[in-house]
């Protein structure tokens, strides 16, 4: 039941996408990309993880995917410039989101290697994504006239996942050491981004439809 719960969860946060897409694009795109790129750094697997089939899933594979789909969103529909602000307004708010924490750590109790050892892993979060999305981006943008706008977000999410995932999984370990079940984290973070994957393509089409819906609408009216 809880890969139900975990599946209708991934579903309605690529969906809210859509709220206020018409007049408010912009801003629930930076929302939910800030949102997702922080809140993955604190609701991982190794933290909460939710048991599915005996499996410790997260929520970081889907907002962080959701990060990733609002990027390539910005960058289909605006252009690289808008891509790469947006990316980078959420790597700055993972960055500021670790310098509070370590703040607040030192203050609250004192230098630790578990403080440090948090703090180093958050920066090799921004680190790999800063790797990933730049990849992505400046990919994307050379082929995404080559193809169409699923075809470019699939490519998109795949590049930008794979990297962020090749990059952070070992360099984590080497900070934290590799927790023993670090295969199933693996595998469950693959997982979950492939369902989000799915839920960036089907979000992708709801977008596609709406605006198809309105450049009719305006047609008409002329």
């Amino acid at each position: 039941m809880n890969f139900v719960y975990f599946t209708i969860f991934g579903l309605i946060v690529f969906l809210c996408s859509l709220i206020g897409y018409k007049n408010f694009r912009s801003t629930t795109l930076y929302a939910l990309a800030i949102g997702g790129a922080v809140n993955a750094n604190f609701f991982h697997a190794g933290n909460y993880p939710i048991n599915c089939f005996g499996l410790p899933f997260g929520i970081d594979s889907l907002i962080y995917t959701l990060f990733v789909f609002c990027v390539v969103v910005m960058l289909l529909k605006e252009n690289k410039k808008s891509a790469y602000l947006l990316a980078f307004s959420g790597i700055i708010a993972i960055m500021f989101s670790a310098l509070m924490q370590l703040i607040s750590s030192l203050l609250s109790v004192g230098s630790s290697e578990y403080v440090w050892n948090t703090f180093f892993t958050f920066v090799i979060s921004c680190i790999a994504s800063v790797i990933a999305l730049f990849v992505m981006i400046e990919t994307i943008n050379k082929i995404k006239h080559k193809f169409n706008n699923y075809w470019a977000m699939l490519i998109g999410i795949l590049i930008a996942i794979i990297i962020d995932s090749a990059l952070y999984y070992p360099l984590a370990a080497l900070i934290n050491g590799a927790p023993e079940n670090i295969l199933s984290l693996v595998l469950t973070s693959f997982i979950g981004k492939a369902i989000a994957l799915l839920f960036s393509l089907l979000t992708l089409y709801f977008i596609n439809k709406y605006e198809a819906k309105h450049l009719n609408k305006n047609n008409n009216q002329q």
